[in-house]
């Protein structure tokens, strides 16, 4: 059977949906992510098989029989990974010419016309943006000892911190560090000291400490509106940054620049999102901010059907 694929392989999930040529969807499949940046290529290709050779299977259908598979990956940061990324899908029996490759964060560009800038916050952080010449420039999202500043990680580790403060006589935050202590079962800074260097590479285990920021400022705690409002000014900034490296403050044209918004913290911790639209429409009047209606993965298989139509999609890298 001849079928269209769209994955959305984050660091911590990977999404697969399958349509077929007559245009019936075969499923929404779900398996484990992993990075190129952090993983590697031997394990993230290990992931990769792992997830996508057995839906093939249980499917009864064969990588060479794919029309187009369009591939939104996190961690594609370089021309170098991308051609890691085809050669994991070559060997898996894909051809070549059928693979389009992404950066997931990259993906939602294609949802506008012209120029355009995409902020995703979810466990790492990233800004993308496309000029007035087409050309796709980014800010951020180097990892989360590099960057992935205003994350859910970087949150995450924030309300660590500030627990482990308040341990340490150091600030006064009760409410923080209560629902700390009730979360992680630690109470002594030994214990969280070994816990953040045990899981220092489990990107995923430490930003679901981030909602405890949300829950202690709607409780009343001024640590957690501190802790929101500091990765509310560091998105800020990858957006202003993007913006200029762009070029995107010379454009002139009268259309609205669209700013997508994507990722569980922008999207889950509604005083961090408003605050941050405050900002970004009072300093940047030509944008407009949008939530995309389709997901990572609904807009990976439409452009690898897209593709086909209409030949390769603006900003396309394979």
């Amino acid at each position: 059977m001849k079928y269209y694929a769209g994955l959305d392989i984050g660091g911590t999930v990977a999404r697969m949906k399958i349509e077929s040529a007559e245009g019936k969807v075969i499923g929404a499949f779900y398996g484990a992510g992993g990075t190129m940046n952090t993983d590697g290529f031997e394990l993230c290709n290990e992931k990769y098989r792992k997830f996508i050779l057995p839906v093939l299977e249980e499917n009864h259908l064969k990588a060479e029989d794919c029309i187009r598979v369009c591939i939104a990956a996190s961690g594609i940061d370089s021309k170098r990974q991308e051609e890691e990324c085809v050669k994991s899908f070559t060997d898996m029996g894909f051809r070549q010419e059928s693979i389009e490759v992404h950066n997931d964060c990259e993906i939602f560009l294609h949802m506008s016309s012209g120029p355009a800038i995409v902020l995703i916050s979810g466990t790492g952080s990233i800004a993308f943006a496309r000029g007035e010449s087409g050309e796709i420039t980014r800010c951020g999202g180097w990892g989360h000892v590099l960057s992935d500043e205003g994350s859910g990680f970087h949150m995450g580790m924030k309300v660590i911190k500030e627990a482990a403060s308040h341990i340490d006589g150091r600030q006064d935050c009760p409410v923080l560090y209560k629902l700390f202590t009730e979360k992680s079962g630690l109470t002594t800074l030994d214990e969280i000291n070994v816990f953040v260097n045990d899981r220092l590479m489990e990107k995923a285990e430490i930003a679901s400490y981030s909602i405890l920021a949300e829950k202690a400022c709607i409780m009343g705690e001024e640590a957690g509106l501190k802790i929101i409002r500091e990765c509310r000014d560091e998105l800020f900034a990858l957006v202003r940054d993007v913006y200029h490296k762009a070029g995107i403050h010379k454009y002139k044209g009268e259309k609205p620049v669209e700013l997508w918004f994507w990722g569980s913290v922008l999207l889950n911790n509604k005083i961090l999102g408003a605050e941050l639209s405050q900002i970004i429409e009072r300093e940047f009047p030509k944008i407009i901010i949008k939530i995309p209606e389709l997901s990572a993965l609904d807009t990976a298989l439409e452009l690898a059907k897209r593709y086909v139509l209409d030949g390769p999609s603006t900003g396309g890298k394979v």
